[in-house]
């Protein structure tokens, strides 16, 4: 017989697992309140995603930033036809710099404070990143160079929104050195741009040629000048048996030419990227001094996925592409799906999620794996020369430096 102590504990028992589920059930249906109410309060995204895009147009690298904003055009359009990102399509805002600094600010503030941009490509100059970078931090902005290669850049304190899909030229000064080395030269003049981009390349050759090769000069220009007559009569007094020279088109066109008229197309020159691409119809004299007296390295890539690249913008544009325009195309893709896997339009967030995406991903440049300045971390670099084939001055690759 069941007593009446063992019948009230029973009931007790009962009503506190029935408090107990009411609880839980209570807690169940506050988090999905909550988890309703935070959903509701996240942005929405915009009902076009916009990517900024800085390139000079103008300007110096004219030629370049051409092909280079062709290729930004290229991969947005690629992005629009497979969906867009977070389901809306992606407008691309190009502005023109004129490969200055300052102007290339005024285009940042411009893209920031008008358009309501979180993402910018560009600008392709690292004096321009320079600029930038601080205002870029401040209002939590991220911008990706596809071309700015300034060592310097890694040293500042806003790189965390600063990244870059092509090396830093620590990598590019390490190839430069090698040519030079593996072609057994022993006497070295180094004729650079007095810019962050030549002087990044000086500083970074200089320490891998040291104790390998005798520098005989090295001499900062002003790439605005364009008479640079007293900078190649120094060089020719040392009678140097290379030249490593660091330029733009438009100085390179006076450089070159007038090293033709100084007699100095007996000596090699080696170049660094920034002068490929140049347009052979500026100077016939610029252009047979580099048939006959420079190489260079540039940045490059092979395979399947370069291959096909090239193969659409031909399609698209009826051209190859030049230098770096892999990188502008690489730069779109990643930021693209760096929006996606932040799922906000948020400069922060998606800087976040560009560390993430940023690892080992296949571009059509190679493989990019960022490092925690935004650098690219590896690359590949073509050695390359000018030929005159059936009266036309054309690009020819010679070799290939993996680093």
């Amino acid at each position: 017989m069941v007593s009446l102590d063992q019948n009230t504990h029973e009931l007790r028992n009962s009503r506190r697992k029935e408090r107990i589920m009411v609880r839980k059930a209570i807690l169940v249906i506050a988090a999905a309140v909550l988890l309703i109410a935070v959903a509701a309060c996240a942005p929405a995204p915009p009902e076009e995603i916009k990517i900024g895009a800085i390139m000079s147009k103008t300007g110096a690298l004219a030629a370049m930033g051409e092909l280079i904003g062709d290729c930004a055009e290229l991969a947005v359009k690629e992005i629009n036809a497979a969906g867009g990102v977070l389901g809306k399509p992606v407008k691309l805002l190009l502005e023109d710099d004129a490969t200055d600094p300052a102007k290339s600010l005024e285009a940042f503030k411009k893209l920031v404070e008008v358009d309501g941009v979180e993402v910018v490509v560009g600008p392709m100059i690292s004096g321009a990143v320079m600029s930038i970078g601080p205002y870029a931090k401040e209002r939590g902005v991220l911008l990706v160079s596809p071309s700015a290669t300034s060592p310097a850049i890694s040293e500042e304190p806003w790189t965390d929104f600063a990244f870059r899909t092509t090396p830093s030229d620590t990598l590019q000064g390490k190839a430069l050195a090698q040519v030079i080395t593996e072609r057994g030269f022993k006497k070295v003049a180094i004729l650079v741009m007095d810019n962050a981009y030549g002087v990044g390349i000086e500083v970074v050759a200089e320490e891998e040629l040291k104790d390998k090769v005798d520098i005989v000069a090295s001499i900062r220009y002003d790439p605005a000048k364009l008479d640079y007559l007293t900078e190649l009569g120094i060089i020719k007094d040392k009678k140097p048996d290379a030249v490593l020279h660091v330029g733009y088109h438009d100085d390179a066109a006076v450089v070159y030419r007038q090293a033709l008229e100084l007699g100095l197309d007996a000596i090699q020159w080696i170049a660094a990227e920034g002068v490929y691409g140049f347009d052979f119809k500026i100077s016939e004299d610029a252009s047979e001094f580099m048939r006959k007296a420079v190489i260079g390295t540039g940045l490059t890539a092979v395979g399947p996925a370069q291959d096909e690249f090239r193969a659409a913008y031909k399609k698209e544009f009826g051209v190859d592409p030049g230098l770096l325009c892999d990188t502008a195309y690489d730069a779109v893709k990643l930021l693209a799906l760096a929006i996606e896997k932040a799922g906000v339009y948020d400069g922060a967030k998606i800087r976040d999620a560009l560390w993430e995406v940023g690892k080992e991903y296949a571009g059509v440049s190679g493989t990019i794996t960022f490092n925690e300045k935004g650098d690219r971390v590896s690359g590949t670099y073509e050695v390359w020369k000018v030929d005159l084939v059936e009266g036309e001055y054309s690009w020819e690759r010679i070799g290939l430096i993996s680093l």
